[in-house]
């Protein structure tokens, strides 16, 4: 018989694959308040992925950088 996967191991799991997804693209994910001050706060957190360009050595552009808006984005 196995025994289920406990969340920690899960969390750990999943921790360990995106951070190795981050890395692969130099990305960082930042979470901000879009309206701060407003009384909808909390309501508009939304969440970036930051990928930057990449250059080779002769400063030649090999990918271009970009910004992902997760916002209510849903893999399925």
């Amino acid at each position: 018989m196995t025994l289920p996967i406990s969340k920690e191991d899960v969390e750990r799991e999943f921790r360990d694959e995106l951070h190795a997804l981050l890395k692969k693209f130099g990305a960082e994910i930042e979470a901000e308040d879009h309206y701060p001050g407003y009384s909808e706060c909390g309501q508009d957190i939304r969440m970036t992925v930051s990928i930057p360009a990449l250059y080779d050595e002769q400063g030649n552009l090999i990918r271009e950088g970009c910004e992902i808006n997760l916002g209510s984005w849903v893999y399925s």
